[in-house]
């Protein structure tokens, strides 16, 4: 693996913090606006409105929500001038419908929480997104706080089209007081994780809760398995290259692993139909042991919920398979784009440098967010949770991206759709075949084929 494996691992050496013994820099070149000058300065400017768009979870907590309408109501007190009408009431799969939606209409708010790679890419190509490259070359303070793998997710054409904002893991995570009362160790192979299953779920306890209502949480699982089974050159190759095939051997090999974990109970009998928050509550609760999702979506909700009671693992050995526990799924995922079509590109610059300063960017890593942002802390600062992930994404063997948004949108759904049917009775060679064909006919349409 060298250019998403191990050529991806250096980019990771840089994630989001770096612990020290010294109290936190003060990120000047960065740091918001504030003073007498910027409030005479606000106070003469014209009065504008700016569109800002992020998902919020309906129903339970989101501290990352929460984070943004802190960062509208602090920012406005240095900047009263600058008003904003914030769009949040959608979240997850629905989100990103209505991002698509409102590119396809040319209806982009000033202001926008998107993704990176591939699903970053046609915003980009079709003009709909701020070119933001010259507004990072003249602030190098804030460039220089992104790595260049950060930075190389959202940039396309040598043109960057959004700012990274989190760098995500995807993982298991378990509760460690359920553990220790059935004398259970986090596995090192599958057979391991095996007999975990076994324990919980004979006692009565959920042994893996997996909120795959919307699908591609349950495609987390197909990417672990398939690696561990295939080594990264499935990945590399299929994911990457598209020179692979979705009817190869790890991949079916890997659906079939999973619906034997149906048979066995390791999973809710309405998997299919659970939500994260249900799921995040089971495991707070010790109604069940482990939890598959992505850091961003739950680690700030689960550190608040259990403390030092949560942890975490990697997906474990195969026997006989190619890969490793050590190879991760991890990813620049969230970011944030600038319509092309704003009238306000100044206000709209102020605000970013806002929201990503030291100040703001440290509020939301104590809130447990893995962030794209590198930034100094105190011992203590963050919760243990993000420093072990974060030493966890840093030592990694090799990595992957989150398959889904190097595939883009459509292909991406395309996957998640076809594993959310290994957890029911969809015959996985037929599956993965209609899916290989849907991935030829995609190429077929690809702009310079034959």
């Amino acid at each position: 693996m060298k250019r998403y494996g191990k050529a991806f691992k250096s980019g990771v050496a840089g994630l989001a913090l770096t612990l020290v013994m010294t109290a936190c820099s003060s990120g000047a070149g960065n740091a918001p606006v504030s003073g007498t000058d910027a409030k005479s300065t606000a106070d003469s400017a014209k009065k504008v409105t700016l569109q800002l768009m992020f998902p919020k979870n309906n129903g339970s907590a989101d501290p990352r929500a929460q984070w943004m309408h802190d960062n509208v109501e602090a920012f406005k007190k240095v900047e009263p001038n600058i008003n904003f009408d914030v769009i949040d009431n959608t979240s997850g799969d629905n989100y990103l419908t209505t991002v698509t939606t409102r590119m396809a209409a040319n209806d982009v708010p000033d202001i926008f929480q998107t993704w990176t790679l591939e699903r970053l890419r046609p915003f980009a190509e079709s003009n709909r997104v701020y070119d933001l490259t010259e507004f990072l070359n003249s602030t190098p303070e804030l460039k220089s706080k992104f790595s260049p793998s950060a930075l190389s997710a959202t940039t396309f054409g040598n043109k960057t089209f959004a700012m990274p904002l989190t760098q995500d893991l995807e993982i298991i995570y378990y509760n460690k007081e359920v553990f220790q009362k059935f004398n259970l160790q986090t596995p090192q192979t599958y057979d391991e994780l095996l007999n975990i299953i076994d324990v919980l779920k004979k006692n009565d306890i959920v042994p893996i809760t997996l909120p795959n209502k919307e699908p591609w949480v349950g495609t987390i699982l197909f990417m672990m398995l398939a690696e561990r089974i295939g080594g990264m050159d499935v990945y590399q190759k299929t994911v990457i290259e598209k020179t692979g095939s979705w009817t190869d051997k790890p991949f079916v090999d890997a659906a079939a692993m999973m619906q034997d974990l149906v048979k066995r109970g390791a999973f809710e009998k309405n998997v299919n139909s659970l939500t994260r928050p249900e799921s995040e509550i089971k495991l707070s609760q010790g109604k069940a042991g482990m939890y598959i999702g992505l850091t961003s979506s739950s680690n700030a909700n689960l550190v608040q919920s259990m403390g030092d009671k949560v942890g975490f693992f990697n997906f474990p050995n195969v026997t006989g398979g190619k890969g490793s526990k050590d190879d991760y799924l991890q990813t620049p995922t969230n970011a944030y784009s600038v319509s092309a079509a704003t009238k306000h590109p100044e206000e709209v610059k102020k605000f970013i440098k806002f929201m990503y300063s030291e100040e703001r960017q440290l509020a939301l890593a104590k809130l447990g967010n893995m962030l794209a942002y590198q930034f100094t802390a105190k011992p203590g600062d963050l919760p243990t949770l993000s420093e072990d992930l974060t030493k966890a994404g840093k030592s990694a063997k090799s990595s992957m991206y989150f398959w889904d948004l190097p595939l883009g949108v459509y292909m991406g759904k395309e996957l998640n759709n076809t594993t959310q049917g290994f957890y029911m009775d969809v015959d996985p060679q037929q599956a993965l075949a209609a899916l290989q064909k849907k991935a030829e006919d995609q190429s077929k349409q690809a702009p310079g084929s034959k």
